[in-house]
């Protein structure tokens, strides 16, 4: 079949030739140099017990469970150091897994308060009294570190485990939060 001096045939299957060889080379670009390298990583890691990698968008995702052994501060700053070494430019993001129960939920839930507060005002201290003041109440083990980007809370009870990384970040520089006074302050007018 012709149209115009033109094999029908052959174009389109040089167009779904083309097109196998284009998503072939994609396929084997992502198994062999994106794929590996990070399944690499996160399997050779001893504290990351389960994980799974998809893409959403140009970003990655990074669902990953840590062993209930592990130091939460020391394998989430380890793993995303290398991470960040596979990745290069690429975007991604962890997203951590655990098994936490509703117990622990709540205390999650009553400490936030706290978390946020700490960050805003950097009342760290009374940030950690409190977590683990709401883990006794439930029977529950709390453990908090902190270090300059983020706040790492474990609470742990009856083999279940809870894993909460929080940014410090509050998009402003350290030192320069605007907020209202009360009695004046930075933001009293002249009368």
């Amino acid at each position: 079949m012709q149209w115009q001096g033109l094999k029908i045939p052959v174009i389109i299957f040089s167009l779904l030739a083309g097109l196998v060889v284009i998503f072939s080379v994609q396929w084997v670009y992502q198994k062999y140099s994106f794929q590996n390298p990070l399944n690499m990583v996160l399997s050779s890691n001893e504290a990351v017990e389960s994980y799974q990698i998809s893409t959403e968008g140009k970003q990655v995702k990074i669902t990953l469970t840590f062993k209930d052994t592990a130091d939460l501060m020391q394998s989430y700053n380890e793993l995303q150091k290398e991470l960040t070494q596979k990745m290069g430019q690429r975007p991604y993001y962890l997203v951590l897994k655990d098994n936490r129960d509703d117990s622990l939920q709540q205390v999650w839930y009553n400490s936030q308060f706290a978390v946020y507060q700490a960050i805003a005002q950097g009342s760290y201290r009374s940030m950690a009294e409190e977590i683990k003041r709401e883990a006794g109440a439930a029977g529950a083990e709390a453990k908090i570190n902190i270090d300059e980007k983020n706040i790492y809370i474990r609470l742990k009870k009856d083999g279940r485990t809870l894993d909460e990384v929080i940014a410090r970040d509050t998009g402003q520089p350290n030192g320069s939060i605007k907020a209202p006074l009360a009695g004046g302050g930075t933001n009293a007018q002249g009368n």
